[in-house]
């Protein structure tokens, strides 16, 4: 198989022609390949074109790795406030991420060996498999918390109306309207 004309540059103009592809939000193709010719390199625009694809996914993925990373991050601060599950979300969120990145990588080098492929395939299945349940786990927990902190919430307002009625300043029907209206009972 032929290599490509970009991948046979110096890395010190590989790393400028990837900077101008960056700072250019990756268009403007004709004048990078006028830019190369300037520097000796007969690139095509399609060839420019290709690789400016492939980096623009590479520095998307690394984009959301880092958006992942500070989530996780960020996650980990508030749960050390509230022990509310956001670092487990994130880290699941994360994990689901990479098993279907490296999914995507197998299929793309399809012309491996057809039974290690397969096999790797099913352990990121029984892996995504894991994550979910995982997830549904962490989604019931945080259900439960959340419950228990209502009723909790609830029995302390009871509490209050009730000794509100008993001082009698409130009737003890209207206290138990607001009640009913208020927690939907």
């Amino acid at each position: 198989m032929r290599r490509s004309k970009i991948s046979q540059l110096p890395q010190e103009v590989l790393d400028a022609l990837n900077a101008k592809l960056i700072g250019s939000d990756f268009s403007g193709y004709a004048g990078l390949a006028e830019w190369l010719t300037g520097q000796g390199y007969a690139i095509s625009r399609s060839a420019l074109h290709r690789h400016g694809a492939e980096l623009e996914a590479e520095f998307e993925a690394a984009m959301a790795d880092a958006r992942r990373a500070r989530a996780l991050a960020r996650a980990s601060r508030e749960a050390e406030d509230a022990d509310d599950g956001a670092l487990l979300e994130a880290a699941a969120g994360i994990m689901q991420d990479s098993l279907l990145r490296a999914s995507l990588k197998l299929k793309q080098g399809e012309n491996g060996d057809p039974a290690e492929t397969a096999k790797t395939l099913s352990l990121i299945s029984r892996a995504f498999a894991d994550v979910g349940r995982f997830d549904l786990s962490r989604q019931k927990w945080q259900a439960e918390i959340e419950a228990n902190a209502r009723k909790k919430l609830i029995e302390e307002q009871r509490e209050k109306l009730s000794t509100l009625g008993k001082s009698g300043a409130a009737p003890a029907e209207v206290l138990a309207k607001v009640i009913k209206a208020a927690y939907d009972l």
